[in-house]
């Protein structure tokens, strides 16, 4: 049997095998802030909720690329180079209900910012206008390097 880091959210063997993080384990680290936080707010929450049903939803590729540009607003600490350039990001899809399921990595699992980079990409992906819940999954397999730097970003770094 496979360990616990091994499971999805649903409780279901990762068929990958491999070790996988998510913010929806352990009860979830952004909806205990959230619910202490929008308490006193619900009626407001729900009012709002009420109205944007009537609102028509963005086109799937219309918010992925949304949730991209958001992702580019966030910086690796110790490069100077964003971290979609930098090729953290392994995988961003968009469901049709406005979910989104982030897959990325670290340059390291040492990194000093492993217990904060994905709760900042999950709160910069929230903030998106239309998204309606996120998922980031941290995953070591395939390891990041250097390869998966796009040109830009090692054209900043001067590596071309």
């Amino acid at each position: 049997m496979m360990d616990d880091n091994f499971k999805s959210d649903d409780g279901a063997e990762n068929p990958q095998g491999r070790p996988v993080w998510s913010h929806k384990q352990d009860g979830g680290y952004l909806e205990d802030f959230l619910k202490a936080e929008g308490e006193g707010e619900a009626d407001a929450d729900n009012a709002q909720d009420t109205a944007t049903d009537s609102v028509p939803a963005a086109s799937e590729g219309d918010l992925k690329t949304r949730v991209i540009e958001a992702l580019r607003q966030i910086y690796d600490p110790e490069i100077p180079v964003n971290i979609y350039e930098l090729g953290l990001i392994y995988g961003v899809e968009v469901d049709a209900t406005n979910n989104v399921d982030i897959q990325m990595t670290l340059t390291t699992p040492h990194c000093p910012v492993a217990e904060s980079m994905p709760m900042e990409v999950d709160s910069r992906v929230r903030s998106v206008e239309g998204v309606n819940d996120v998922d980031v999954d941290l995953v070591w397999d395939p390891p990041w390097d250097m390869s998966r730097m796009s040109d830009e970003a090692r054209l900043e770094l001067g590596l071309l």
